[in-house]
């Protein structure tokens, strides 16, 4: 589990000459959100119909921000062009949050997943496999302070098989749950 905050020590000397050390809390903004990019079947077929998931584990104390709010601290998912045509993300429900001093906010904490609905390419039989890269743009934040706006691009390698070969469901945990 990662820590909430690292410590800094900052020492500073006052007038008098006499220096006086103070413990500053920084946050992990790097590695309090993991992402893992995910699909639900373990190859693709020409013109299967299948999901992508975008999961993101957020540790305890972290948020990030839910898609309706605004840009760029806004949770959004993009599939890059290439051997899919995406649908839009379907999102998790948020937890509204009245954070002090601030207004309430629709977040996410916890565990996530974002699913994306898409069909493969008629195209891919001439493949051995396809590569998928989803670009996340994210903010995270703490109840009282953020990182700078951000990005991860999430890449997965997915097989290709020939039309009417055998498939297998993969993450049922994530796919067959319709949150």
């Amino acid at each position: 589990m990662t820590r909430l905050t690292r410590r800094l020590l900052v020492a500073a000397p006052l007038f008098t000459g006499t220096v006086v050390a103070q413990t500053i809390e920084v946050p992990d903004w790097e590695n309090s959100v993991r992402f893992q990019l995910v699909a639900s079947q373990n190859a693709a077929r020409p013109g299967d119909r299948l999901e992508l998931a975008v999961v993101a584990e957020i540790d305890p104390g972290y948020h990030l921000y839910g898609p309706e709010e605004r840009r760029p601290s806004r949770t959004e998912v993009l599939v890059q062009e290439g051997f899919l045509r995406s649908e839009a993300p379907v999102f998790p429900p948020v937890v509204t949050r009245d954070l002090a001093g601030l207004g309430k906010y629709d977040l996410y904490e916890g565990k996530i997943a974002i699913r994306i609905p898409a069909t493969v390419e008629e195209t891919v039989s001439l493949r051995r496999e396809i590569p998928i890269d989803v670009r996340v743009n994210y903010q995270v934040c703490t109840d009282s302070a953020c990182s700078a706006p951000t990005h991860k691009v999430l890449s997965l390698m997915l097989p290709v098989v020939a039309a009417g070969a055998e498939v297998w469901p993969t993450y049922p945990h994530i796919f067959e749950s319709k949150e």
